[in-house]
C-alpha cells in the first residue's frame, strides 16, 4: 500500500503528464488514501524508512500522519494514536539527536513539528507526559551535559513555539471542548515541566550565545509567547534579565528578539499596582529612553536609521503606556497607586511623542493604539469633571502638532505615480487613522482645535498670497492645508450648515468661511500640482452654500474646474468631471450668462468615443458587465453631459439661449448616431457600442436640465422651444432603437434615456410612448428588461394620471400580452428564475399602481375587456405560488384592491373609520363593476382557504404568517364589501367544501368585530388549529 501511495504521488508531482487518465486514477487514490480512517499505515512507514522517498511523498505523508492525529485527538488512548507516536518518535531520535548523520529540509521539519505539536495535544495530559523530556533529550549529547547537539536543540525549540501556538495563542479561534482542552494541558505544563523548560530554554540561549543567533532568536521568542501563561516569577529573576540586557547589546535580530521578549514581559496581564512594580523594577522608561539616544536612532534621514530597533522600542513604550493608562481609567484605583501611575505616565509621554512623530509610518503606527487609548482617557476625564487637570491639558496640543505633522505626506512622496498606488492607499489608511485620534482632540478641546487649524490653513494661504501660487510653496504644505481644511469643515457643517441668515453658523463656520475667502483670495487653485488642485475642487463642491453668499467668486470657481476637467493627469481630469457636475447642480441658479462661456470652452470635452471591450467582440454580447471596468472615462464623461444640462436650464437664460445652448449639444450628437447606424445595422460592435454611448449622453443630458425626481408628479412642461430640442432628442433615439432593437445594449441604453427625458418633456412625451414600448419589449428583451420598462410605467402612470387614460387604454392589451410572452418562457438556470420571479412581481405592481391612481376602468374597457379573465386569472394563480411568499403577499393584497374598487360600494366615505381600517388611509375611487361581488364570494373567497390548505403551504413559517396577514385583510375587505352574504357564503359553500365543521360561528363573529391587527392574529391561529 506504501508503495502505491508512493507512485500515486510521484505521478501527480511529475511536470509533464502523458496519460490524464492515469493521473486522474492517481488523484482519486491518494484522496481516498488521505481520507480513510486507516491511510496512516501507508503513509507512517513511507516517511520514516531509512531510504528515503522523494520530498513531495514525505510531505504528503505528513499531512495524512496530521489528519489521522486530529481524528484520534478525543481519544489518547488509541492503540493507532501510540503507534504513531511511538514510530515518530525514534524518527526524531534517530535524525536530531546526538550522532546523527542526516538531517530534513526546514520544510519538511516544520511540517514534522506541527504533528508532534498535535501528538502533544492528544497525549501530554494522558500517557506522554514524559513529552518535554525526550524532547529536550536531544538536544544534549549525554544527561544533564550542555546543550551541544544543534539539530536536537533547533527542533526542541521549533515544537516549543508550536506548543505556544496550538494551546495558548488567544488569537486563534477555538471551540469551548478546545479552550477547556488547553486549560488541563496548561495546568499539567506548570505543574510538571515550566521551571524545567524555563531554564532549559536560559541555558540554550546562553550555550549558543555568539555562536549561532537563530536559536538565541528562538530562545527569546519562545520566552515572549510563553510568558502569558506562565509564573513571572521564572522570567523576571536576575539570570533572566541579565540575559535579556545582555542580549539587546548584541545589536542586529537577537536584539529586536530581546525587546520584543520584554515587550511581552512587560505586557503580561496582572493586576495594576503589580504591573506599575514590573515596569519600574525592569527599568522600562530607561531603557527605552537609552535606546532613543543611541547613535542607530538620531538620524531619520540616513540610511543608517535602524528602523526595526525603533519600531521594536516603539511597540515597548506601546505596552507600559497602554497598561498605565488603562490604570489611570480604573475608578476603583486608590490615589496613592493613582499617583504612581500619573508620574509614569510623565515620563514615558514624551517618549510616546518621539516615535509618534518618527518619519517612519511602521514605527509611528506602532503607537497609535496608545495614542489613541490616552485620548479615550482624556475625553472622559473631560465628560466628567468638566475639564483637564493642567499636565493633562498640555499633552492635547503636543499630540495634535504630532498628528498634523504625521498627516503631511514624505518628502519622498510624488503624488500620481503609478508605481506607488499601493503607498498612497497605505498613506490614505494611515489618514484615517490619524483623523480619528484628531477628531477626538476636537471633542477633549474645540477651542484648541480650532485656533490650530484655523493658524495652520490661513498662514499656509498667507504665503501662497506673498509668494506667489506658481509653486514656490511646497505642495506638501498646501495640501495639508486643503485637507484639514476639509476635516474642519466636517466639524463646521456639524452645527446645522455653514450659514444661517446669511451669516456663519457659529465660530467654526467663521473661521471655515475665513478659510474659504482666503483659499478664493490666494488663488490656491492655480498651484501647479494635480493634488492641490483636486482638492480645492473638492472642497469647492463640498462647500457651495460659501458661493450661494459670495456669488463673486464663483467664475474664479469655474476657471479652476476648467483647468481640472482639462487636465493632463486621468485622475484628476475624471474626477474633476463628477465634481464639477456636483457644482454646477447645485448652483446652477446663480450662474447667469457665465455658464455659456463655461460650456463653449468645454465643447472639446464632449466628444465621445467608444472603445469596445478586449474580451468581447460581438456585439449582441455585450452588456453592462462586459463594459464594468473597460470604459470608466466613459462613465465619468457622462457627468459632464449631465453639467451640460445644468446650464442650459440656468433661470437667468432666455428660453432662446437654453434652446440654442442644447442644440449646439445635441446635434454633434445626432451626426454621430447617423454615421454609425448603417454600420450598426450590419453587426459591427464598434459602432453599435458608440452609439449606446450617444444615446446614453442624451439621456443624462435631459436629467441634468430637469429637477424631476422619479416617483414625484410631472405636472409641469418645459418651454416649447426647450420641448421641441429634446423632442427631437426623442425621435433620435427612437429611430435608433426601431433600427437596432435587436441589440441589448441599444435597448439599455434607451430605456436608461427615457427615464430622464420624460423629466424634461413631461405628458410631451406621451404620443411617443407606442413606439418607446414596441423598441424596449422586442421579442429579444429579457425578463429583466420587461421589469424595469414596468417600472418605467409606473412612475408614468403616477405622474401623468390626470392625462394618460387614453394612451394606458389603448396600450395595455399589447403591452400584457407581451408580458404574458416573457412570463410564459421557458426558465434555464438561476438567473433566469431569478427575473421570471421578478418580472410576476412587477406585473403584479403594474395592475396595483393603475388601481392606485384610479385608473382601474383601464381592465375592463371596451378595447382591453377580453384581457379582464386572463389578468384575474394570472394574478389567483400568483396568490397560489406557495414557493413564492413574497409574490403571494404582492398578489393577495392586489386582489385586496380590486375589491375595494370594483366591488359593491359601501356607501361610506373614505374617511370613514371603517373604510380606513380595511382600505387604508387616502385610497383609491371606488368604481364599482357589475357582477364583480360574485367573484369577490365565490373565486376570491375560495382561494383564502385553498392557499393555507395546500401542501406546500406551512402556517407556521414566517413568511407563510405574513401571507396569511394579506389573506386575513382579503377577508375584513370581502365582509366590508359583501356583508352578511359573504358570511353565509362561507357557512353554506366554502366550509363545508374544506371539510371546517368546528369554529365556523367563532370565525364569522370574529370577521364582524375584529380590527384588522386583531383579526390578523386570529386568523393565523385558527388556520393553524383547523386546517
Amino acid at each position: 500500500m506504501d508503495a502505491q501511495l508512493e507512485q500515486a504521488v510521484q505521478i501527480l508531482s511529475a511536470p509533464n503528464r502523458s496519460d490524464p487518465q492515469l493521473a486522474n486514477q492517481a488523484f482519486n487514490y491518494v484522496h481516498s488514501v488521505k481520507d480513510s480512517e486507516d491511510g496512516w499505515q501507508a503513509a507512517l512507514p513511507l516517511f520514516v524508512r531509512t531510504s528515503r522517498a522523494s520530498e513531495t511523498v514525505r510531505m504528503f505523508c505528513l499531512e495524512i500522519l496530521k489528519d489521522a492525529v486530529d481524528r484520534r485527538s478525543q481519544h489518547p488512548e488509541d492503540e493507532s494514536l501510540q503507534y504513531i507516536k511511538q514510530l515518530l518518535l525514534e524518527y526524531v531520535q534517530v535524525t536530531y539527536g546526538p550522532g546523527s548523520t542526516i538531517s530534513d529540509s526546514s520544510f519538511i521539519q516544520n511540517k514534522l513539528c506541527q504533528v508532534i505539536t498535535l501528538l502533544f495535544v492528544a497525549t501530554y495530559t494522558t500517557t506522554w507526559q514524559t513529552f518535554f523530556d525526550d524532547l529536550m533529550a536531544l538536544g544534549r549529547s549525554s544527561p544533564g551535559g550542555v546543550w551541544d547537539n544543534l539539530p536536537g536543540v533547533e527542533f526542541f525549540m521549533r515544537v516549543s513555539l508550536n506548543v505556544h501556538d496550538e494551546v495558548a495563542d488567544v488569537l486563534i479561534p477555538r471551540t469551548p471542548q478546545e479552550g477547556q482542552r488547553n486549560v488541563l494541558i496548561k495546568d499539567g505544563v506548570r505543574n510538571r515541566d515550566m521551571r524545567k523548560l524555563v531554564t532549559a530554554w536560559q541555558e540554550i540561549m546562553e550555550e549558543w550565545k555568539g555562536k549561532n543567533n537563530q536559536v538565541v532568536e528562538m530562545g527569546l521568542g519562545t520566552i515572549g509567547r510563553w510568558v502569558s501563561w506562565i509564573d513571572i516569577s521564572l522570567v523576571v529573576n536576575e539570570l533572566m534579565l541579565n540575559q535579556l540586557f545582555q542580549f539587546m547589546d548584541f545589536g542586529g535580530k537577537v536584539r529586536d528578539a530581546a525587546i520584543g521578549a520584554l515587550t511581552e514581559i512587560v505586557g503580561k496581564k496582572m493586576k495594576g499596582p503589580d504591573k506599575m512594580d514590573l515596569i519600574t523594577f525592569l527599568n522600562v522608561g530607561q531603557i527605552a529612553e537609552q535606546i532613543v539616544h543611541s547613535a542607530a536612532l538620531q538620524d531619520q534621514k540616513t540610511e543608517d536609521y535602524d528602523t526595526d530597533l525603533a519600531e521594536g522600542t516603539a511597540k515597548l513604550v506601546n505596552a507600559a503606556t497602554m497598561d498605565i493608562v488603562l490604570i489611570l481609567s480604573k475608578d476603583e484605583m486608590d490615589e496613592n497607586n493613582r499617583l504612581r501611575a500619573e508620574s509614569l505616565l510623565q515620563m514615558f509621554f514624551p517618549l510616546l511623542l518621539r516615535f509618534f512623530t518618527d518619519e517612519y509610518d511602521d514605527v509611528s503606527s506602532a503607537v497609535f493604539s496608545v495614542t489613541a487609548e490616552l485620548l479615550s482617557l482624556l475625553r472622559k476625564e473631560k465628560k466628567i469633571s468638566g475639564g483637564l487637570v493642567p499636565t493633562h491639558q498640555a499633552m492635547l496640543q503636543p499630540i495634535l502638532n504630532a498628528i498634523v505633522m504625521k498627516t503631511k505626506y514624505d518628502e519622498d512622496t510624488n503624488w500620481g505615480d503609478e508605481d506607488e498606488q499601493s503607498e498612497e492607499a497605505e498613506f490614505q489608511h494611515l489618514r484615517r487613522q490619524l483623523k480619528t485620534m484628531q477628531d477626538a482632540v476636537s471633542a477633549i478641546d474645540e477651542c484648541l482645535y480650532i485656533d490650530l487649524m484655523s493658524q495652520l490653513v490661513e498662514g499656509t494661504f498667507d504665503r501662497m498670497a506673498a509668494q506667489g501660487s506658481n509653486g514656490s510653496v511646497d505642495w506638501r504644505d498646501v495640501d495639508l492645508a486643503l485637507y484639514e481644511m476639509s476635516s474642519f469643515g466636517e466639524m463646521a457643517m456639524r452645527y446645522g450648515g455653514l450659514f444661517a441668515k446669511g451669516q456663519p453658523s457659529g465660530l467654526p463656520a467663521e473661521r471655515l468661511v475665513n478659510m474659504l475667502g482666503k483659499m478664493m483670495a490666494s488663488n490656491v487653485a492655480d498651484h501647479p500640482h494635480p493634488i492641490v488642485k483636486l482638492k480645492c475642487m473638492e472642497i469647492f463642491m463640498r462647500h457651495a452654500a460659501f458661493f450661494e453668499v459670495h456669488t463673486n467668486y464663483i467664475p474664479q470657481a469655474l476657471e479652476g474646474f476648467n483647468k481640472c476637467i482639462h487636465h493632463n493627469h486621468i485622475r484628476v481630469r475624471t474626477r474633476s468631471w463628477y465634481l464639477f457636475h456636483r457644482f454646477v447642480k447645485s448652483l446652477r441658479q446663480y450662474m447667469g450668462e457665465v455658464a455659456e462661456a463655461i460650456m463653449r470652452a468645454m465643447g472639446d470635452l464632449l466628444v465621445i468615443r467608444a472603445e469596445l471591450p478586449k474580451d468581447k467582440n460581438d456585439a449582441d454580447e455585450m452588456s453592462s458587465e462586459s463594459k464594468q471596468g473597460e470604459n470608466t472615462t466613459f462613465e465619468s464623461q457622462l457627468y459632464l453631459f449631465e453639467a451640460v444640462g445644468c446650464m442650459c436650464s440656468v433661470p437667468s437664460l432666455p428660453v432662446e439661449n437654453q434652446a440654442m445652448l442644447i442644440k449646439s449639444v445635441t446635434t454633434p450628437l445626432f451626426s454621430d448616431i447617423e454615421q454609425s447606424l448603417v454600420a450598426a445595422e450590419s453587426g459591427d460592435a464598434g459602432a453599435t457600442l458608440q452609439i449606446h454611448h450617444d444615446i446614453m449622453a442624451l439621456g443624462i443630458l435631459g436629467k441634468g436640465f430637469s429637477d424631476w425626481v422619479a416617483g414625484s408628479r410631472l405636472d409641469k412642461a418645459c418651454a416649447s422651444e426647450v420641448a421641441s430640442e429634446f423632442g427631437r432628442v426623442t425621435e433620435a433615439i427612437l429611430v435608433a432603437l426601431e433600427r437596432l432593437s435587436r441589440f441589448s445594449i441599444v435597448r439599455e441604453a434607451a430605456r436608461f434615456s427615457f427615464a430622464r427625458i420624460v423629466g424634461v418633456l413631461s405628458s410631451n412625451i406621451l404620443p411617443s410612448l407606442p413606439r418607446w414600448i414596441s423598441g424596449l419589449m422586442a421579442k429579444s428583451s429579457t425578463k429583466e428588461e420587461i421589469s424595469m420598462f414596468l417600472k418605467l410605467l409606473n412612475q408614468l402612470i403616477h405622474g401623468f394620471k390626470n392625462v394618460i387614460y387614453e394612451m394606458l387604454n389603448e396600450l395595455f392589451t399589447p403591452l400584457l400580452q407581451r408580458v404574458f410572452v416573457s412570463l410564459s418562457e421557458p426558465v434555464n438556470g438561476t438567473d433566469d428564475h431569478v427575473q421570471l420571479t421578478d418580472l410576476r412581481r412587477e406585473f403584479l405592481n403594474f395592475i396595483l399602481i393603475i388601481l392606485n391612481n384610479d385608473l382601474g376602468q383601464v381592465l375592463f374597457s371596451e378595447a382591453n375587456r377580453d384581457q379582464f379573465e386572463t389578468v384575474l386569472k394570472a394574478i389567483e394563480h400568483y396568490a397560489k405560488e406557495t414557493s413564492d411568499p413574497a409574490t403571494e403577499k404582492i398578489a393577495f393584497n392586489l386582489l385586496n384592491k380590486m375589491s375595494f374598487v370594483f366591488g359593491p360600494a359601501t356607501g361610506l366615505p373614505p374617511t370613514n373609520k371603517a373604510a380606513i381600517g380595511v382600505a387604508g388611509v387616502n385610497p383609491p375611487q371606488q368604481q364599482p363593476l357589475s357582477g364583480f361581488e360574485n367573484l369577490m364570494n365565490q373565486r376570491f373567497s375560495m382561494l383564502c382557504w385553498e392557499v393555507p390548505y395546500s401542501s406546500g403551504f406551512n402556517p407556521k413559517d414566517a413568511q407563510a404568517k405574513i401571507v396569511l396577514g394579506e389573506v386575513a385583510s382579503l377577508q375584513k375587505m370581502l365582509y366590508f364589501k359583501l356583508g352578511e352574504a359573504f358570511l353565509e357564503s362561507l357557512r353554506g359553500a366554502i366550509f363545508p367544501r374544506i371539510g371546517v365543521n368546528r369554529g365556523v360561528e367563532e370565525y364569522c363573529d370574529a370577521v364582524r368585530r375584529m380590527e384588522g391587527k386583531e383579526f390578523k392574529g386570529f386568523f393565523q391561529k385558527f388556520v393553524q388549529e383547523v386546517l
